[in-house]
């Protein structure tokens, strides 16, 4: 059952900067609801003798209120050059089958799982972050900084601590949009950048 993954990641959502959902449960959404991603780009990772370095995931969420209610709906998108294990083990850790900080997190928020999809993933670092996810997803991000250059960062916000996230990198996701055919449409301007190193 061990797995192990790190890398870099993004987040997005349908508020302005910041979603509010991130600070706590009495946060309440832009919009009274939470359309929400994350993408995932695994530069080191194995799940027993699965290698999955250099592999792309990404995760997509609705929800009817602030994240911490519950009830949501998922599905998890798997970068189409991973290889069949490759792509039964990632399914299994991003949707909190194979234990981890996931598996309970997902079980208390997440009450719907469509089907998986794989599909091309790009994620793009650099001064202007970007992602796209097959025809469903685009978004190119402008990290927030200060006069000096350096990065706008958030530490202790309530959900920091569930995702087991040290810090994040605030950022504008101006224009970018999610718009899976079996989940609510979304644009926002809300973004962050992180590092994860996570295993079970």
């Amino acid at each position: 059952m061990a797995w192990q993954l790190s890398g870099r990641s993004i987040e997005l959502c349908n508020c302005r900067m910041l979603c509010p959902c991130w600070l706590g449960p009495e946060g309440q959404p832009d919009q009274g609801w939470c359309g929400g991603a994350f993408a995932f780009d695994i530069q080191r990772g194995s799940s027993d003798s699965v290698d999955l370095s250099g592999t792309k995931v990404a995760l997509s969420f609705v929800w009817p209120g602030n994240f911490f209610g519950g009830n949501g709906t998922a599905r998890c998108y798997i970068g189409d050059e991973a290889k069949t294990e490759q792509l039964r083990a990632l399914e299994a850790i991003f949707t909190g089958k194979k234990g981890g900080l996931l598996a309970p997190l997902w079980g208390a928020i997440v009450s719907s799982w469509l089907p998986t999809e794989a599909t091309k993933i790009e994620i793009g670092w650099g001064d202007s972050p970007s992602l796209s996810v097959g025809n469903v997803a685009h978004a190119t991000l402008t990290p927030l900084k200060d006069q000096a250059g350096r990065p706008t960062r958030v530490e202790g916000a309530a959900a920091q601590a569930a995702f087991q996230l040290a810090s994040m990198d605030l950022a504008s996701s101006k224009g970018s949009r999610w718009s899976d055919p079996k989940l609510r449409e979304w644009q926002g301007d809300s973004g962050t950048l992180h590092a994860f190193n996570w295993s079970a």
